[in-house]
């Protein structure tokens, strides 16, 4: 058997005997092959590492490639795999980060999107966001591909934005990266709201007009303390929702 292709690094497929070329003898349903290429969807080291150990592919330094072991020039140096000690891969590296702007209070949720950010949690030993501390949550954390944070408080009230910078294991230069993108902070506000008023009832759906209407992570819109149910943004600037079942609509906060 062999694969060319990059398209799936594992397929399973049917198991049949056959005579003669074309008579078939059996073919049981319980019974599958699992035909897998190391290097087909694993081009970085995290996702590499990340194969199932079964299929046992390691990261070749050498070739950067994801081979097994009897492919890989100089293994006992060049091979890294599950049984190594310590295994980390580096040169991590951040292609997507979102939002892009969040207020100055914190509480952002930032989600880094990349290649070789780790294999387990633990092993992201520092994470700032334009200069601000942003604390890993485990949970929404996917091995090697995606780490999600919330910010903390930027304490300087001018702060600037910035990139993302994050370190895996120890700051030097091979554990490091920055993004290309910038991370900023912005004051929400709004100018306006209508309709002004509403029946009692509630239902009505009210339009929000500011700006940085579209920064941070979630959006929630109270009216005295009632929560409206948030609709969508309609331009960067805009926010609808709709109102919820009220007695009054008094000052929006």
């Amino acid at each position: 058997y062999w694969y060319e292709g990059d398209e799936a690094g594992d397929l399973q497929v049917d198991f049949s005997i056959v005579w003669d070329g074309d008579f078939l003898i059996d073919k049981p349903a319980f019974m599958k092959a699992l035909l897998y290429k190391c290097e087909a969807q694993r081009s970085s080291c995290g996702q590499c590492l990340k194969a199932p150990s079964v299929f046992e592919c390691g990261w070749c330094i050498e070739s950067r490639k994801c081979l097994l072991r009897q492919h890989c020039p100089s293994a006992e140096q060049n091979w890294m795999h599950h049984g190594r000690h310590n295994v980390r891969c580096s040169h991590p590296r951040i292609t997507k980060i979102d939002p892009l702007t969040g207020p100055r209070e914190g509480g952002t949720r930032v989600t880094i999107e990349g290649e070789n950010l780790g294999l387990q949690v633990k092993e992201i030993s520092h994470i700032q966001v334009a200069g601000v501390r942003c604390n890993p949550v485990p949970l929404l954390y996917i091995s090697a591909e995606r780490i999600v944070c919330d910010m903390a408080e930027a304490l300087l009230p001018h702060s600037p934005g910035g990139p993302v910078e994050l370190c895996i294991g120890v700051c030097s230069a091979e554990y490091r990266t920055l993004s290309t993108q910038t991370y900023s902070f912005v004051s929400p506000s709004f100018t306006r709201i209508r309709p002004l008023k509403g029946p009692v009832s509630g239902g009505t759906r009210l339009t929000v007009v500011g700006r940085h209407l579209d920064s941070g992570s979630g959006v929630s819109v109270y009216i005295h303390k009632e929560e409206c149910l948030f609709v969508k943004l309609k331009s960067l600037f805009e926010g609808v929702v709709l109102a919820s079942r009220q007695r009054r609509w008094p000052q929006v906060y």
